[in-house]
């Protein structure tokens, strides 16, 4: 394992060199640049086979998060195109993201993804969004 200098300086310059969207593109965005440019994206959806075969993204490939690193499943990943990861709404893509990062692939995640929550009792509305308390720093 690499040792905790190292891994601190790598995900330092990974978080120095995020741009101003925190690598996310909005689905509205991707549905335009995927239809001008198909050929630059790679749709990978890490929901779970069932979820994935339930609806995704026209021409997404699937790849459960949990078998991503499997050396067959990364040889699947294209080192030429931008990797767009998506999944229920965000949350799993964005943990994949910096792993992703640090392999050398250029990789965003779907903001909001597919907008379905993993499970259907689950919330997709936030903190604020559920009248929950919030506190502001006053001077």
């Amino acid at each position: 394992m690499a040792d905790v200098d190292t891994l601190t300086r790598v995900f330092r310059d990974y978080l120095a060199s995020m741009p101003p969207q925190l690598n996310y593109i909005l689905p509205e965005d991707l549905a335009i640049a995927v239809r001008e440019e198909e050929d630059k994206f790679f749709i990978l959806d890490n929901r779970t086979p069932e979820a994935y075969a339930a609806g995704h993204i026209p021409g997404a490939v699937n790849i459960w998060m949990k078998d991503l690193l499997a050396p067959n499943n990364l040889a699947r990943l294209p080192r030429d195109k931008k990797i767009v990861v998506c999944c229920w709404v965000g949350h799993t893509a964005s943990q994949l993201l910096p792993i992703l990062s640090t392999l050398g692939f250029d990789a965003i995640g779907l903001k909001y993804g597919m907008g379905t929550a993993k499970q259907s009792s689950e919330s997709k509305l936030g903190w604020a969004e559920q009248n929950l308390p919030v506190e502001t720093n006053k001077a």
